[in-house]
């Protein structure tokens, strides 16, 4: 059985239990007050006609033997002044006798204490301590009993059982189109949306649903991008390489140094790409190498320059330096350190004009160490500024790939930096120029 089925079965369950415990209740109930109502009518007069009767021919006294006292067992007699004539007697039934006086209390109450009265003087009263049942209310089950009720009872079975379905259907309605909505995903389908029909945990999953959807669609569509961006960076170097070879090969060229360099450059932008590629790949899986230990930021920054001066200066450029005093040591990878900068360097000998000044820079702010690497190149957009650390993001200022670059060079910057438990980001110098921040944790 589906599960719409499920729940109206069990709403109608649910409501026709629920109308034969109010029925048996109302019966129940109604039965009491008619018997109370026809006791009331019938019998006291009758009790009260025998007390009266009783008390004349006793010498208008109530003094006699309990025994003599026309007096039923479930009947309380008193005098004038509310004294007991006789004690409640109380049925063999009764093992409860406080639970028996608390309902025979609420029976009073339905049924008002009688005075009696002879030449308009009150001579006792009667309180009728329980109501005998010893005729059926025959009224009550013929009510019961009849057709009409029955066909009651079937119709407000029948809207209970319309009402059930109903509302499974509106319960079970976000659940199907969930369903639908992951078929569709398992396809491929990775647009498709759950509508959000309310604000309850139902409709906080069909948002959390289509949240991860947006996301996976959103993954899916860089991953397609990336894929595309890596296929062409890998055939441009490859076409150069064999369009040299085979006309070298053909004798449509020399064999030149100039063409073998021209090669050997090619092959070594293909070694570069898929090195940073696997550095990526490492990063992502968790599985980068690092041998971390207790540096001096300032040693790095050195190291750094002795390694960088002559390239900058090829660059048509110069590479400074400025180091604040007592920088406190940092638990990094020097070596991935030095590859951080050594792209953040590339990146900037790329972009910014000839004869302008790359500047490295290192200070401490509360508990970090921030080192920064800026340029005097155009910089980058203040939209494009938060994405440029995206594999393959090119801005049509900064990082176009006719100038050389990958696309990948600040996202291995990112992931080397957050592996060491550091931060990056990027801001525009004025009046011109952009500058790259690595914030590494200090050493205490």
């Amino acid at each position: 059985m589906s599960l719409p089925g499920k729940l109206s079965l069990a709403f109608a369950a649910i409501a026709g239990a629920g109308i034969l415990l109010a029925g048996a209740f109302g019966i129940w109930n109604s039965n009491q007050e008619f018997t109370r109502e026809r006791f009331a009518r019938e019998r006291v007069p009758e009790i009260v006609d025998q007390l009266v009767t009783f008390y004349d021919d006793n010498g208008e006294t109530w003094e006699t033997e309990p025994e003599r006292l026309p007096l039923p067992s479930y009947a309380v007699l008193y005098d004038k002044e509310h004294k007991p004539i006789d004690k409640v007697r109380w049925p063999p039934r009764v093992r409860w006798p406080r639970i028996e006086a608390r309902r025979r209390a609420w029976l009073r109450q339905r049924i008002p204490e009688v005075a009696l009265t002879r030449d308009g003087k009150v001579i006792g009263f009667l309180r009728i301590a329980e109501i005998p049942h010893d005729d059926e209310p025959r009224d009550m089950i013929d009510v019961v009993r009849s057709p009409i009720s029955w066909l009651g009872f079937g119709l407000i079975l029948l809207t209970a059982g319309a009402s059930g379905a109903f509302m499974s259907r509106r319960i079970t309605r976000p659940l199907q189109e969930l369903m639908a909505a992951t078929r569709a995903v398992a396809t491929g389908d990775l647009a498709h949306r759950v509508p959000v029909r309310s604000q309850d945990e139902v409709g906080a999953l069909a948002q959390a649903f289509n949240a991860m959807n947006e996301q996976l669609d959103r993954s899916q569509r860089q991953k397609r991008q990336m894929t595309q961006d890596i296929v062409h960076d890998l055939a441009q170097p490859i076409m150069v390489i064999r369009g040299l070879a085979e006309a070298m090969q053909e004798g449509a060229i020399d064999k030149s140094a100039a063409n073998l360099q021209t090669i050997c450059q090619e092959a070594d932008r293909l070694e570069t790409l898929t090195r940073n590629l696997h550095i990526l790949e490492q990063a992502d899986s968790k599985r980068l190498s690092l041998s971390l230990a207790a540096t001096d930021p300032a040693a790095l920054i050195d190291r750094f320059r002795t390694m960088y001066t002559e390239l900058a200066r090829k660059a048509g450029m110069s590479l400074q330096g400025t180091v604040t005093a007592a920088l406190p040591q940092i638990y990094v990878d020097g070596d991935r350190i030095i590859q951080v900068l050594g792209n953040l360097a590339h990146n900037a000998f790329q972009h910014a004009p000839a004869g302008s000044v790359v500047t490295l820079s290192a200070h401490k702010k509360e508990d970090r160490v921030l080192v920064a690497v800026s340029d005097e190149g155009p910089g980058v957009a203040e939209d494009d500024l938060p994405r440029i650390f995206d594999r393959f993001y090119r801005t049509d200022a900064a990082r176009s790939q006719a100038a050389g670059g990958s696309g990948i060079g600040l996202a291995i910057v990112k992931s080397l930096v957050e592996a060491q438990g550091g931060e990056v980001w990027a801001e525009n110098v004025r009046p011109h120029g952009l500058k790259i921040v690595i914030a590494l944790p200090a050493i205490a």
